[in-house]
């Protein structure tokens, strides 16, 4: 009887404990119905919880460790921009000097289903430091140092809009593999996106930055700085805008050097770029020794638009255009290359019977050696388009 009991007694216990689990699978956190501050809040998620903040300036120095959660504004469920706009956390800027940490710290035991998602971020040292793998999306970066500083981890980036940060937008040091894509990312003092190729041996690394509007930033739209030694990494740089750079557009430095003097890196690692729309910029791309470059229109560049893309770089079916130099220690494939006016439009887009349409080549063929799973952009006609951005149907 004894031994019927206990395990009747164990069964209930293990309904209860089930049940509790799918209870926290779907509970919701309300600052500040709930609990007061946010951090509180946090402390108090179980894992998957839904920590829900109301629409407010909160000064805050968040951290985030060793749980999953989901950090939300209302946008989360109304889906409204004003939101995003209406939910402020606030690293405390006091006459125009930065917090001392970053407004959100997330520490490399947190969960990788973990979300940030909805707020207007700043005043912080930096905006988010991040060690883990997340997804941080649908976020306003305002006035903070780096606005996202990757320590390690990575996970995605995307649909959040930087602006007037006092350092890059997002910088990735250590060993990160992260997808950015969908950003706008414009007139931050220093680089829209930093990677800093650190040493690391180990489960290759893959870093896409794709479809981003990476506008008039104060030095590189992207900086990729390579260290001692072949790292394992892959990087994909695909469909995104760069346009106004007070620097690169692209550029590459070597020895941990983050301040551009345009040497043009010869960068080991393998680096694709493709289907980029590069637009006065001061330089267009420098350096790398491993690139795969295609598909792009570099355009209206001060200086050069292709420097020492050399190495075992392959630069096939590119517009150069109105440059002040077209290439310098570079070779593009002559018979591919395009010298003509591509005839964007406002959104980027080429205008109908432009030089650009069904003038590039199929990517998959080319990367899918290295990355088997990559999943090519639909496009029209008999082949892509140059530039980030096919042409409408209409005007084909």
């Amino acid at each position: 009887m004894k031994s019927m009991m206990k395990y009747s007694m164990i069964a209930i216990w293990l309904a209860l404990a089930a049940t509790h689990s799918l209870t926290a699978q779907s509970a919701q956190i309300r600052v500040p119905e709930d609990y007061k501050t946010i951090q509180e809040a946090i402390n108090a998620a179980l894992s998957s919880d839904v920590v829900l903040v109301a629409p407010g300036t909160y000064r805050v120095s968040l951290k985030i460790e060793a749980k999953t959660l989901t950090l939300a504004s209302r946008h989360l469920t109304s889906g409204d921009p004003k939101d995003i706009e209406a939910t402020i956390l606030d690293g405390g800027n006091e006459r125009g000097k930065l917090g001392k940490g970053a407004v959100i710290t997330v520490g490399k035991k947190t969960g990788h289903a973990t979300r940030i998602t909805g707020f207007t971020i700043r005043n912080g040292n930096d905006g988010i430091s991040c060690a883990a793998t997340i997804t941080i999306e649908h976020n306003r970066f305002l006035n903070n140092g780096d606005a996202i500083d990757y320590e390690g981890g990575g996970g995605v980036c995307r649909d959040n809009f930087f602006e007037a940060n006092r350092d890059d937008a997002v910088d990735l040091d250590g060993p990160c593999a992260v997808t950015i894509e969908n950003n706008t990312i414009r007139n931050n003092r220093d680089d829209g996106i930093e990677m800093r190729l650190h040493p690391y041996k180990g489960p290759r690394l893959v870093t896409v930055i794709r479809n981003n509007r990476i506008l008039g930033n104060g030095e590189d739209g992207i900086q990729l700085i390579d260290y001692e030694d072949l790292s394992d990494r892959l990087v994909v740089i695909e469909g995104n805008v760069i346009a106004g750079s007070a620097m690169a557009a692209i550029g590459c430095m070597d020895k941990g050097n983050t301040k551009e003097d345009y040497r043009a890196a010869e960068i080991p690692e393998k680096i694709y770029l493709f289907n980029n729309t590069l637009l006065d910029n001061e330089y267009g791309l420098t350096g790398g020794a491993n690139m795969v470059v295609a598909n792009n229109i570099i355009a209206r560049t001060k200086n050069i638009a292709v420097k020492g893309c050399a190495g075992n770089s392959v630069l096939s079916h590119n517009l150069l255009w109105a440059n002040g130099k077209s290439t310098e220690g570079s070779s593009p494939d002559p018979a591919t290359t395009i010298e003509k006016d591509p005839l964007l439009d406002d959104a980027f887009r080429p205008r109908p019977g432009s030089p650009p349409i069904n003038a590039g080549i199929p990517i998959r063929p080319l990367i899918e050696k290295d990355l088997s799973d990559y999943s090519e952009r639909p496009y029209q006609g008999s082949s892509p388009d140059l530039g980030a951005l096919e042409a409408p149907a209409a005007g084909r």
